[in-house]
Order: C-alpha cells, then sequence, then structure tokens
C-alpha cells in the first residue's frame, strides 16, 4: 500500500515554509517600478557620499525623545557602504548593508531588463516562520538601534 499525504498538511505546510523562486520576466513590465527606487536610492547615496549629507533634518519626532526606530541610521550607513566604510555602515544600522545591496541589485535587474529584453526575477514568499523571523529580526534591530542612541543622536557623516 502506497504510503499518501493529506493534501490539506501539505497545503498547511506550504502555509508555514518559505518558497524561493528565481525566475525570468519580459522587458521590466511588473518590477520597473522597484528598479526606479533603487537608482533613485543610489544615485542619492553616491551624491551623499560624495558631496556629503543633505542639510534637512528627516528624523521622526519621537527620535528627539531619545527614541531610535529600526530605520534610525540607515541613510548614514548606505552613504557608508559607498564610501566603502562597511564597519561604519554596521555600527550606523546592519540593515543599510541590505538596503545598499538590494538597490545595487534592483538596478542591474533594471539595466538587464532593459538591455536583453527580460529580466530576473526572484519571488520570495516569506511564509509564516519566514514572517516570525523578521518580526523577530525587526525587534532585535529596534533593540540593537535603541543601544546606539548616543551615536545616532549625533550629527553623523558630513
Amino acid at each position: 500500500m502506497a504510503h499518501t499525504q493529506d493534501p490539506s498538511r501539505v497545503l498547511n505546510r506550504a502555509r508555514w515554509l518559505p518558497q524561493v523562486r528565481l525566475g525570468r520576466e519580459p522587458r521590466n513590465a511588473r518590477w520597473w517600478w522597484l528598479g526606479a527606487a533603487g537608482t533613485v536610492v543610489v544615485a542619492a547615496g553616491v551624491a551623499m557620499a560624495v558631496w556629503g549629507m543633505f542639510p534637512v533634518d528627516l528624523h521622526e519626532p519621537s527620535h528627539y525623545a531619545g527614541i531610535m526606530s529600526p530605520t534610525c541610521g540607515l541613510t548614514r550607513s548606505v552613504v557608508a557602504v559607498l564610501r566603502g566604510d562597511v564597519a561604519l555602515a554596521w555600527r550606523y544600522n546592519p540593515a543599510g548593508l541590505l538596503v545598499a545591496a538590494d538597490s545595487f541589485a534592483t538596478l542591474a535587474r533594471l539595466a538587464a531588463g532593459a538591455f536583453a529584453g527580460r529580466g530576473p526575477v526572484l519571488r520570495v514568499r516569506p511564509g509564516r516562520i519566514g514572517w516570525i523571523v523578521i518580526g523577530l529580526a525587526l525587534v532585535a534591530l529596534e533593540v540593537r538601534q535603541q543601544g546606539q542612541a548616543d551615536l545616532l543622536m549625533t550629527t553623523g557623516l558630513r
């Protein structure tokens, strides 16, 4: 007698486990905006790496009370990555390394789609386990950033 699994158990397991698929799509059809966002991040980051940070204060009100969010230091971290100082980028915000890498990847995907007519697409469905890990990572980042409040409340890079 062959062993068969209950289809509802297979479907339930698929909801919990992360799924990653790599494919190709013609011409930047649905994902052009992601490449455009990557272009903006890279262009603004390079401009700030060369000429200095913009003289605009983008902090949320809780920042002035000493409450850091997971995104505090993200801009300075990306600029530090573009200046080649990965250690300083990590000090400001470890997520800046991911943002910089993702921005370059989406920019490369946009260029590949424009020149080759088809671009690679990475589809990630985190599943319930993935969302739990993401939530825990954000909480850990919040705690870490709060521990860096003295650094993050300084004027930062020039």
